[in-house]
């Protein structure tokens, strides 16, 4: 009897041991804690700290991450809306942002990447289909940039993962896009295609564009050049008015002396060592050579008075 009372009095220390243990729970500072009595929810959701709850299985406890955690390798092969095969790659952020939601519908982590993975690809799949491949594989001129394809994709992922998980995808993307090997050859021969096409545009261009600078520039000349004969000729045309006049000046006070100097300089414009004339002799041209009518220079009018 005596042994009986001690094993009965060991089990109920161990029972109360047990149940000791099992009514209390920590709750870490990277968690939050959703308590559930009898299956059913009990709110709130507990804080980090120390809490107690009845034991199990009447009381459970589920601890929930609430830091930001990554999905990647989410690979699959789509069909793009040009009908061709394409190999994607893409990444989810995501983190709990309604315990309560995310115990009633989800309960553990592996449910949740199940779920978000599911969502992720389903999405992907809308996106992709509905576009053609040349969206994402630049052939042209233009590189079209995969940023607006990963927002449609959270556009699409995130309102249905806060309101049937309680999840919040934080970011979602594509971080490769990709041909099948098969379907590589022909692409490649493609793109070198369109390179070669693109560049006989560009010199085109280019030539076109010489061509009409140098039209400018021509034009220019002739315009600078134009500008410059005119100035040039106003100038000389004064200048020979204003030589017309000091001739007319001279010619004035001293017409006799003028005429001589003007016939020197005809003699030695015409007439130089090698040069033999045979003229008459009274031509015009020796009135001055015989020295008999050669005019003195007058004097200066200051001199004379």
């Amino acid at each position: 009897m005596t042994r009986g009372r001690k094993f009965a009095t060991t089990v109920a220390v161990v029972l109360a041991a047990v149940i000791a243990w099992d009514i209390h729970y920590v709750i870490d500072e990277s968690e939050q804690g959703v308590l559930t009595n009898f299956g059913k929810i009990a709110p709130p959701v507990k804080e980090p700290g120390l809490h107690f709850k009845l034991p199990t299985p009447i009381s459970v406890v589920y601890k929930v991450d609430r830091r930001v955690r990554p999905l990647m390798n989410l690979k699959q092969e789509l069909i793009t809306e040009d009908q061709k095969n394409v190999l994607v790659d893409g990444y989810l952020l995501w983190r709990v942002s309604n315990p309560i939601r995310y115990v009633e519908a989800i309960r553990t982590e592996a449910n949740a990447v199940k779920r978000l993975s599911d969502l992720y690809r389903a999405s992907v799949g809308i996106v992709v289909s509905n576009k053609s491949r040349d969206a994402f594989v630049s052939l042209g001129l233009q590189h079209r940039d995969i940023t607006t394809a990963s927002q449609d994709i959270l556009d699409q992922v995130k309102p249905v993962a806060a309101s049937d998980y309680g999840i919040e995808v934080v970011r979602a993307g594509l971080v490769e896009y990709t041909l099948p090997a098969e379907n590589r050859p022909s692409v490649i021969q493609r793109m070198i295609s369109e390179r070669a096409r693109i560049a006989a545009r560009y010199r085109s261009e280019g030539e076109e564009r010489a061509i009409g600078i140098e039209a400018f520039a021509i034009n220019e000349h002739e315009k600078i050049m134009a500008n410059a004969h005119a100035e040039a000729t106003a100038i000389l045309g004064e200048a020979e008015a204003d030589a017309l006049e000091t001739l007319a000046a001279a010619y004035r006070d001293d017409p006799e002396f003028y005429k001589f100097i003007r016939a020197l300089d005809s003699y030695d414009a015409i007439i130089d060592k090698n040069t033999t004339l045979m003229l008459p002799a009274d031509n015009e041209l020796f009135k001055y050579l015989d020295g008999k009518e050669i005019p003195h220079q007058p004097a200066p009018k200051q001199a004379q008075e």
